[in-house]
């Protein structure tokens, strides 16, 4: 990948929200992979009737069904100015599944546990077939997930509740450089002697 993902255009929170556990704020919050934290813009409409996501305002995370059946919609939403997200879980392969990338703002991966990887290998697969907006993990995302899902090509964590944000987020720096080539760092230490390289997760 030679180009970073566009950037959110949420603001950041400072302060006292930062250091509330996450199950605790009013409103979701958001850790971005340069450490920011920011407010969850998107609408999750899983468990949504389509008139209900008709009558919802502001941006949409929806499910694969739903950006199938609601594709008409989606453009009229998207030419007003709406942004869509898309959520992927365990079912949802992108190796199965062809995605539309012109039509998504935001590709959410859910991981159900910690011990089942395919979200990595989710994000890896939606970054080498050419997905280059922002990309999220949501489910059993915690501290000592964060480089790893950062060098996938993970652009924005959903801190499972009950951790605080300004502690969790230091788990983006846990080592200061990558051995291995990964779709978000095209570049390694051994290699060029110049650390992590300059891919989406810099």
């Amino acid at each position: 990948m030679t180009q970073a993902p566009h950037s959110g255009q949420a603001n950041t929170l400072d302060g006292q929200d930062a250091l509330i556990p996450v199950s605790d704020t009013a409103s979701r919050l958001i850790l971005t992979h340069q450490g920011q934290i920011v407010p969850d813009e998107f609408h999750s409409c899983a468990e949504m009737t389509p008139e209900a996501i008709s009558a919802t305002e502001g941006h949409l995370l929806l499910t694969t069904t739903q950006l199938e059946t609601m594709a008409d919609q989606i453009s009229a939403w998207r030419a007003s100015g709406r942004q869509i997200g898309v959520l992927l879980t365990v079912e949802d392969s992108p190796e199965q599944k062809s995605l539309p990338f012109d039509q998504v703002d935001l590709i959410a991966i859910e991981f159900a546990g910690f011990a089942d990887g395919r979200g990595y290998s989710f994000a890896t697969l939606l970054r080498r077939q050419g997905y280059q907006g922002e990309l999220r993990a949501v489910g059993d995302v915690f501290q000592d997930t964060l480089f790893y899902l950062k060098r996938c090509g993970f652009t924005q964590f959903a801190i499972k509740p009950g951790k605080v944000l300004e502690q969790t987020k230091t788990g983006l720096r846990d080592f200061s450089k990558g051995y291995q080539l990964t779709s978000a760092d095209p570049y390694t230490h051994y290699q060029t002697g110049k650390g992590i390289g300059s891919g989406v997760a810099t």
